[in-house]
């Protein structure tokens, strides 16, 4: 009787050690998931300010639709300043140009090979938050008043529902306003992660 107890109390130990070891692994495993996705989704929205970028300098604007956006990484084309030549140490990079030691020339790229051509993701998936279950990211865009100056802006984010609803323990995700990049209030195109 003895030893059958004493199996029953070396089970007991084990389980509850391993319930203790895997209530405290659950927060770890949480934030080490958390930071993999943090990760993909600033990767997408570094992804859509190069794009923003690229129109604003094209078109002098910012487009506050992703699918607008996608349409003009997908067929438009952007001008790439190439620069044949070294400068030498003792003269600036405009004096080379000046004395024709540079040659600078101006050729207009495919927007889809140039600006995301690092992606691993088609161009048609942009809008879309990585680990959403198909949620578009919140863009907006907008011109500000700086002085006498109207400055044109844009903002792009997502919310923590849309990424780890999935997921347990979100009280432990310490990023409760989500992840964003640009700011409708300043000319910015910073990300919050930054």
């Amino acid at each position: 009787m003895k030893t059958v107890i004493q199996i029953v109390l070396a089970l007991a130990i084990l389980v509850l050690g391993y319930l203790i070891y895997d209530s405290i692994m659950e927060p770890v495993r949480f934030k080490k998931e958390a930071t993999r996705r943090e990760a993909r989704i600033i990767d997408r929205l570094k992804d859509i300010r190069t794009a923003q970028t690229a129109h604003r300098t094209r078109y002098g604007t910012f487009l506050g639709d992703l699918d607008s956006l996608v349409q003009f990484v997908k067929h438009d084309s952007i001008v790439i300043l190439r620069a044949t030549g070294t400068v030498p140490d003792s003269l600036t990079e405009a004096e080379a140009v000046r004395l024709g030691i540079v040659q600078r020339d101006t050729i207009w790229m495919p927007a889809r090979d140039t600006l995301l051509a690092h992606a691993r993701y088609p161009v048609d998936s942009l809008p879309y938050v990585p680990f959403s279950g198909g949620k578009k990211f919140n863009l907006s865009a907008s011109m500000i008043e700086r002085g006498m100056v109207k400055l044109p802006v844009f903002e792009a984010y997502t919310l923590p529902e849309d990424y780890m609803k999935d997921l347990q323990y979100l009280i432990y995700y310490t990023r409760l306003d989500g992840l964003k990049v640009g700011s409708l209030v300043e000319a910015s195109t910073d990300g919050n992660w930054e």
